[in-house]
């Protein structure tokens, strides 16, 4: 028979028919994914058996998509497909009911068949549908002969029904296996995906069997709880002997709470590796029965970083509030002071700016760090850009708050005192500060060395003491630690302030 491939099939005779529930029909057929597949075993003893118990000389189970008849198994016919149009078997699909022909050459809708008129010369034929799950036939199961028979009865029929009933079984349970095997590659893939993430994530998670207190680990556990568990924590009482002994009444209580409905296994917990190191765990997970056997199965993540954050924040907090306490007790006493010595509230209001604009020069540069510690050349730089003329010379020096507060106070008001008496006030002068460290025995010490020239009007004796003196003798002496020393030169002021190198400076 010429009618081997559906490509050589004209265009009219492999259109699906108008049926509206077609599209679902082969979806339903997709979804066994069994066309074009590779002959089985199970449904060729089908066919034999058929065509032994029926004594014809073809059987076979034939699937039909929107152009295809497709033989799954066929005895008798060396073909593996034919069109849907030409088939005997579409008329079955169409009617979802059986299909007996006793002589084709006497019924008007096969007469002219190319499967009457030529090889195989089929007068014969029976066939049954093959009824899916959802009421739909995805195919049949049918026989044929080559002589017309009429003696075919209901019992036959039905006995045909039933063995198309069985090939229907074998489908579905074909699909399940493959379904199941799709299943489980999924699920080791997705095993591999999880076992790598928690790798990369520092996350293992374990598997305990609560009867006979045995532990299986997964994912990155060697370097959660040591590289030895995988030999030597393979028990829940090993495993319990590294966790902290503080804490192991805690996890036992949460172990206990994820067997209650509705519950769950949450623990945070400490343990001790052998190396001596310690961490910080957490633990979480659910209560499963396996074979009627209780398991808790969940995740370890390592938090110890996560905990050595919290605390740093803490500590940082608790650091900052006790800063901002001594800032505004600071704020609070120059507002008072300056108030005492102020002559006018305009003097007032241009001594507390210029202090309160000192302050905020030192925090602004601690800001910019960590507000623990800060430059004293940044503190120098800005103090250049609200005073001309003033030049600096100094090794980096990170110094901690406090003295960063005191130096920008001290700083501040010898810039004040040098804009109204000395070299500031005048068009021609200028300021240098240099600072270095040097070494007395074995303490190291900061000296900062403040040198006016081209006062406009030298002094002849300092000028009188008052708050903003004050303020200097009070930041270098009772903050800093250290002696001020003031020469009223010709040309100006030069003012030498030692202080011992603060802690955490640099």
């Amino acid at each position: 028979m010429a009618l081997t491939k559906a490509d050589e099939l004209p265009s009219d005779m492999t259109s699906p028919g108008s049926d509206p529930l077609e599209p679902e029909r082969l979806a339903t057929l997709n979804s066994y994914d069994i066309m074009d597949s590779e002959p089985e075993i199970v449904f060729d003893r089908l066919t034999h058996l058929a065509a032994n118990i029926f004594k014809v000389p073809i059987a076979s189970i034939s699937l039909i998509d929107d152009k295809r008849q497709w033989f799954k198994s066929v005895v008798g016919l060396n073909l593996k497909h034919t069109a849907r149009n030409i088939s005997f078997c579409r008329y079955i699909v169409e009617s979802r009911e059986a299909l007996i022909v006793g002589d084709a050459m006497e019924d008007e809708r096969f007469r002219k068949n190319p499967f009457v008129l030529d090889d195989p010369h089929i007068r014969f034929y029976a066939g049954a549908p093959l009824v899916a799950e959802n009421g739909l036939v995805i195919g049949t199961l049918w026989i044929g002969d080559t002589h017309a028979r009429t003696d075919f009865n209901p019992s036959e029929a039905e006995q045909l029904k039933t063995m198309a009933d069985i090939v229907m079984s074998e489908l579905e349970l074909r699909r399940e296996i493959s379904a199941r095997r799709q299943a489980q590659r999924q699920a080791a893939e997705d095993r591999a995906n999880l076992e790598l993430t928690l790798a990369l994530s520092n996350t293992a998670s374990f598997v305990l069997d609560l009867v006979e207190g045995k532990l299986t680990w997964g994912g990155d556990y060697s370097e959660v709880w040591g590289e030895d568990a995988a030999e030597n924590l393979i028990t829940e009482e090993a495993a319990f002997e590294r966790i902290h002994p503080t804490d192991r009444a805690a996890v036992r209580e949460a172990m206990a709470a994820a067997g209650l409905p509705g519950q769950s296994y949450d623990a945070t917990f400490r343990i001790v590796l052998p190396s001596g190191q310690t961490k910080w765990i957490h633990g979480y997970g659910d209560y499963v029965e396996r074979n009627g056997s209780p398991f808790l199965t969940g995740l370890n993540v390592d938090i110890t970083k996560s905990i050595a954050q919290q605390e740093q924040l803490k500590l940082h907090t608790r650091e900052l509030h006790h800063r901002m306490r001594n800032l505004f007790a600071t704020l609070q006493s120059i507002m008072s002071l300056t108030k005492k010595s102020a002559t006018s509230i305009d003097d007032y209001i241009e001594r507390i700016q210029g202090r309160l604009r000192a302050l905020n020069r030192a925090q602004q540069i601690l800001l910019d760090t960590n507000f623990v510690t800060g430059s004293l050349t940044a503190l120098v730089q800005d103090l250049t850009q609200s005073y001309p003329r003033i030049f600096f010379d100094g090794p980096e020096i990170t110094i901690p708050e406090n003295a960063m507060v005191s130096i920008s106070l001290v700083l501040n008001e010898l810039a004040t005192n040098a804009s109204k008496y000395g070299a500031l006030s005048s068009n021609k002068g200028r300021i240098r500060i240099q600072w270095t460290i040097e070494t007395d025995g074995e303490a190291e010490q900061i000296i900062l060395v403040w040198s006016e020239k081209g006062t406009s009007e030298p002094l002849d004796a300092a000028p009188s003491s008052g708050f903003g003196s004050s303020l200097i003798d009070h930041s270098v002496k009772g903050n800093l630690q250290g002696e001020i020393v003031r020469d009223w030169r010709a040309e100006g002021l030069e003012c030498t302030i030692r202080f011992p190198v603060p802690e955490l400076a640099n």
